[in-house]
């Protein structure tokens, strides 16, 4: 065979060159078929990219979550209804609004000054009393607190319980001067309440006949008295204080002696019907030791004695007394009555309960009032008025004056779940006139109420009795 030719440019042979050529034409064509594949591709990711878009932007607070702010955030009410006008914007709140605001604790006022700046007043500065928490010191009102009422005294009176005087010390010298076991100590009891019945301080409370009082109680419970007219269980008062006494002296001094028996009257047991003279004219004498006893605690709050004398005097001591022989009359009629006071001994009787009546009337009334404590809720609301749920049965007494907080939510026991507080600021007072057995109304003065808010779950106003 012969051999192939050799190319003279390349020094190959001219099949093996012409297989080359075909073999880099078939390869430049498929670069440029893939070139102009991938074209679109390569154009594409030569175009720049798009910017990112923007985040939206966040709403601008409302004037709702404006207020709700201002009020967290510790700004007093006027200043905020203050704000409010001066920017004299008004607001319209729709119901939601109303209700976010007052969950957020915003208060009415705030509210009406939303919608209507330009008629809102701002309030005037409450001063809150120490019963209240210091937050209460930022109150503010609207009206003005009601005045006392003038019929009512500022003071009240105290409660006093007179127990009958003991006489057993002179015991032998009642039985001799009356010929008959008068009894004194009752009395004197009855004498002093005679006196003390229009005292301005003091009120007597019947404690000797208790148990007549407890069965017309009883009766008045029954079906055979009227209803309206009968006595109700459970109305008797308390007593502040229980005024005892013991008769130490009933006729004469015990430093006096007696004509040919040369002992004191004190170490004598005189026998009845005996007769006997002194040397020198004498005054007939009472003395009653006194002890004022405080009702609840049972102390002694203070001791006094209580002596009187007649106005005459006699040697003859059954003429001092002016009893003798007619002693039973005395005790038939009582110590009361005008035929005891006429006599020697009924001077000086009514002489030591005259000085009995200036040492209560002076004592008495410095003796401070007992704490009351009276809690409520706010019941109804009127024009200028509002209902309590408490009345008599809780102690309430008309011409009291109570504080009227705003419940701003309750103070629970972790453990059990029990409402153990309020949390809640004074809004205004209240001033108690119509007082029945349950309820008490009134005139209100303070910050405007809500009726709904009076029935709101956790919510409502309490009242609080304030101390004089």
């Amino acid at each position: 065979m012969k051999a192939a030719a050799a190319c003279p440019a390349t020094g190959g042979s001219a099949p093996l060159m012409a297989s080359r050529t075909i073999a880099w034409h078939t390869a430049a064509a498929w670069i440029v078929a893939a070139a102009l594949t991938l074209a679109p591709g390569l154009a594409i990711a030569q175009t720049p990219p798009k910017p990112p878009a923007r985040p939206a932007r966040a709403a601008a607070p409302t004037g709702v979550d404006t207020v709700i702010a201002l009020v967290k955030g510790g700004m007093s009410e006027a200043l905020v209804i203050k704000t409010l006008q001066g920017e004299g914007k008004a607001y319209t709140l729709s119901t939601a609004d109303l209700l976010k605001l007052q969950s957020a604790g915003v208060s009415e006022s705030i509210m009406h000054a939303m919608t209507e700046p330009g008629t809102a007043r701002t309030p005037a500065v409450v001063q809150a009393s120490a019963s209240t928490s210091s937050s209460a010191a930022t109150a503010r009102a609207v009206t003005p607190f009601p005045p006392d009422l003038g019929e009512v005294p500022a003071a009240k009176k105290r409660r006093l319980a007179v127990k009958a005087f003991d006489y057993s010390t002179v015991t032998s010298w009642v039985n001799y001067w009356f010929n008959n076991n008068v009894n004194i100590g009752e009395g004197i009891r009855a004498m002093l309440t005679v006196r003390m019945n229009q005292s301005n301080n003091i009120t007597l409370l019947e404690r000797t006949n208790i148990q007549d009082v407890l069965k017309e109680q009883d009766f008045g419970a029954s079906n055979r008295v009227k209803k309206g007219t009968n006595a109700r269980i459970g109305q008797l008062s308390g007593a502040d204080a229980i005024l005892y006494g013991d008769i130490v002296l009933f006729g004469r001094d015990d430093t006096t002696k007696r004509k040919g028996l040369g002992a004191a009257l004190g170490k004598f047991s005189p026998a009845a019907g005996a007769i006997a003279t002194f040397n020198k004219e004498e005054k007939a004498v009472v003395g009653i030791n006194l002890r004022l006893v405080d009702a609840e605690t049972g102390e002694v709050i203070e001791t006094a004695e209580a002596r009187g004398e007649s106005s005459r005097s006699s040697k003859d001591y059954a003429g001092v007394l002016g009893v003798r022989g007619a002693g039973a009359v005395a005790g038939e009629t009582g110590m009361t009555s005008s035929n005891f006071q006429q006599t020697i001994i009924g001077e000086a009787t009514s002489n030591a309960v005259t000085k009995i009546v200036e040492f209560l009337e002076t004592r008495i009334p410095q003796l401070p009032p007992k704490p009351r404590e009276v809690e409520a809720r706010v019941a109804t609301l009127g024009t200028g008025t509002i209902v309590l749920n408490v009345g008599t049965q809780d102690g309430v007494i008309r011409g009291d004056r109570f504080e009227i907080l705003q419940i701003n939510g309750e103070v629970k026991d972790p453990t059990t779940r029990e409402v153990i507080d309020i949390d809640a600021v004074k809004i205004g007072e209240f001033v108690a006139d119509a007082v029945r057995e349950k309820t008490v109304s009134g005139a209100y003065g303070g910050q405007p109420l809500s009726v709904a808010y009076v029935t709101a779950p956790g919510k409502g106003y309490a009242a609080r009795l304030m101390s004089k």
